[in-house]
């Protein structure tokens, strides 16, 4: 293993129209492994995830959590980041996470989030989603979640949860083992939810699934 290999952990089903952009800018990079975890889809998702040499396609249970989980268990880097299918990150930011974990400050972490649409309204959202996570420390999957496997091994991973997941996982990292930054990089995420539920259905959601997450751990 090299110094501070990260593992980059991408869970996917039916992702043919998405997994192509994700991939593209974090393959080939030295000392960066990548993992495809998939839930079983019917497209041509594995096949293009198999088109790169470097990317480890491994099959699981469908389940966001469960696919996180196993692509971990088969992972050989110190630092794990799950990179959601939809989401595109920089090159020079992934490798920004190495340096988070030399001070020794931090434990995991996350990016900033730009939503792919020019419409004014998804800059507004973008505020918000970024203001929160500095705010509150408790960014969403879909910003790029990383952490120590080592700390990732000890929390048991995420659980098993129909959403919320993410959420859990930060909060729990957070409380038991110290400190998670944001790192100013931005992740780009797609739109699509939004689109296809409506922006505003979709935003009182998001909201309402963190407020009461917040209210039941008294966060």
């Amino acid at each position: 293993m090299t110094p501070k290999e990260i593992s980059i952990i991408i869970p996917t089903l039916n992702e043919e129209k998405t997994i192509s952009q994700c991939l593209e800018t974090v393959v080939n990079i030295p000392g960066i492994e990548i993992i495809v975890s998939d839930g079983g889809s019917t497209d041509s998702t594995v096949e293009i995830a198999g088109q790169h040499s470097d990317v480890k396609v491994v099959r699981s249970q469908a389940g966001r959590s469960i696919q996180m989980n196993n692509g971990a268990a088969c992972a050989r880097g110190e630092i794990l980041l799950f990179l959601h299918a939809d989401c595109i990150l920089p090159r020079e930011d992934v490798l920004k996470i190495r340096q988070i974990f030399d001070s020794g400050k931090f434990v995991g972490g996350a990016f900033q989030i730009r939503l792919l649409s020019d419409k004014f309204t998804y800059r507004w959202l973008e505020m918000g989603i970024n203001f929160r996570s500095k705010a509150f420390k408790l960014p969403y999957g879909d910003q790029g979640l990383f952490v120590k496997r080592s700390i990732f091994e000890k929390l048991g991973g995420f659980r098993e949860m129909p959403v919320c997941e993410d959420l859990d996982f930060v909060y729990r990292l957070r409380r038991k083992y110290g400190e998670i930054a944001i790192l100013n990089g931005r992740i780009s995420s797609s739109v699509r939810t939004w689109k296809n539920r409506g922006i505003f259905r979709t935003s009182f959601r998001n909201q309402l699934l963190l407020y009461s997450y917040m209210i039941r751990q008294k966060v």
